[in-house]
């Protein structure tokens, strides 16, 4: 299971939001500064309306969760001190319930929006190439994946969309009506702040695009039939556009109300409305103190949106109903995989043991016997392996499926641990079966019955001595 902390647009305004604000190059060392103590896998999700430390332990389904989620508030403090009262953290089934609901946009602003389905599978693109995602994370992600693919193919939860670029745009028209007879400056290359200008474009507006990377600048510039200028040309930009739109990664403010105040005789009076989509925010908020100014941040922006997603909740029952079920599968999946290391422990003792004995009955008494004939005795001997293991391994698996059965399966365990001298100490269900990106399992072969083990190797020719316990599952 897994721990989910961080904070969002519920639980902390922007002002708070922006002090945790992570760009996207400093999070392969921050989550490999993560992975450390108890926390063995880490993956941040990190957007405009929320930042969320994903994080397992290094035990697998042995972790101390509370200990991990400790470690994980620890290190999300340490990063921006103060806000500890804003975080939230969701441990075991509830964290990966959470983790479903955030995937299938039940959790955002925008109920049903897109975005953030691909926002977290870039978080995970980064997290394995950080190095941060093993058996767990490989698991629950793409799980959580195909719960939200489902949400979508299922209901209509994202149809007629609403969303924070149309709401800009709704709001630019209800200021200036017609669009075409006003020009929009693009700063920065948010990808938000793409749409609403090219919405506005495609209005008729005139489009100016400013920004520091004059090669990305351009080629927004010409992509959208648009002026570019380099920062230098942002004084000009504040006197000649009416609508400025702002999505940089600055970190601190790009326009100040000094600035914008400057330019008011300029202007003539003009009307100007900034929209700020940047997090942190990029637009000093005394700009919108200002006369003839209108200022929306994203929050302010949000809030419309949500005031018009009112015709969306009964699509949202559905989609929670769809989210519900697949968490409960995903947590009967997982409860099942905690006794996969006994399992393969117990498989693994026995098939040692029929390698052993076939090997040397080969050498011996049934030596004669043909390519076609071994071949037929080692396909017998699987067959009998799997039909003597699947009453234990059934058993098993429906105990551990069973929350009233926690006693009886720890004594079952015991037990077989006890009487067949196993040694179950890797963690064998991290690479038993792990789901790929596209929610798919890969099985790990297993070698063929005859062929020589460690164990089988370790006895001399002749000897009736069991597999070493020790080298089991190796």
């Amino acid at each position: 299971m897994i721990v989910v902390v961080g904070l969002s647009h519920r639980t902390a305004p922007i002002h708070v939001r922006e002090r945790l604000a992570l760009p996207r190059d400093a999070l392969p060392t921050l989550l490999q500064s993560v992975v450390q103590g108890p926390v063995g896998e880490a993956l941040i999700v990190s957007t405009c309306n929320r930042v969320e430390l994903v994080v397992a332990g290094t035990d697998g389904a042995r972790s101390d969760l509370e200990g991990v989620a400790a470690a994980a508030r620890a290190k999300i403090a340490d990063r921006a001190p103060g806000i500890e009262s804003h975080l939230y953290t969701h441990v075991g089934a509830d964290a990966v319930r959470h983790l479903f609901r955030v995937a299938a946009s039940l959790d955002s602003l925008v109920l049903g929006e897109p975005q953030i389905l691909g926002q977290l599978k870039d978080a995970y693109d980064i997290a394995r190439e950080a190095g941060t995602a093993a058996s767990v994370l490989h698991r629950v992600i793409p799980r959580a994946i195909r719960s939200a693919k489902r949400v979508r193919s299922e209901t209509a939860i994202g149809t007629g969309q609403v969303s924070v670029p149309t709401v800009a745009v709704d709001l630019t028209r209800q200021i200036f009506r017609d669009p075409s007879r006003h020009t929009v400056a693009l700063v920065g290359s948010g990808e938000m702040g793409e749409a609403v200008a090219r919405l506005l474009r495609q209005a008729g507006a005139r489009l100016i695009v400013v920004g520091r990377n004059m090669e990305r600048v351009a080629q927004l510039a010409v992509a959208m039939g648009g002026e570019a200028r380099d920062m230098s040309g942002l004084e000009a930009t504040l006197v000649e556009a009416d609508v400025i739109v702002t999505t940089t990664s600055s970190p601190g403010y790009v326009i100040d109300a000094r600035e914008v105040h400057k330019q008011r005789r300029a202007r003539r009076g003009r009307s100007l409305f900034f929209i700020d989509l940047a997090v942190p925010r990029d637009v000093d908020p005394a700009v919108g103190e200002l006369d003839s100014v209108f200022l929306y941040n994203i929050d302010d922006l949000s809030n419309v949106v949500a005031e018009s997603l009112q015709s969306r909740q009964r699509e949202a029952e559905r989609a929670e109903a769809i989210v519900l079920e697949e968490t409960q599968s995903y947590e009967r999946w997982a409860e099942g995989e905690q006794v996969t290391p006994t399992i393969v422990a117990l498989r693994e003792r026995i098939r040692a043991i029929l390698e052993s004995e076939v090997d040397r009955s080969l050498g011996g008494k049934l030596r004669h016997l043909t390519p076609s004939d071994r071949e037929a005795l080692l396909v017998m001997m699987e067959a009998a392996l799997n039909k003597v293991l699947h009453p234990a391994t059934a058993g098993l698996r429906r105990l551990a499926t069973d929350p009233s059965s926690r006693a009886d399966l720890e004594q079952a365990v015991t037990a077989l641990t006890y009487l067949f001298e196993l040694s179950p100490t890797a963690d064998h269900g991290a690479s038993d079966s792990s789901p790929s990106a596209s929610g798919t399992e890969h099985p790990v072969p297993r070698p063929a019955l005859g062929a020589k083990t460690d164990a089988a190797r370790s006895d001399p020719p002749g000897s009736t001595k069991a597999a070493v316990p020790g080298r089991i599952g190796r």
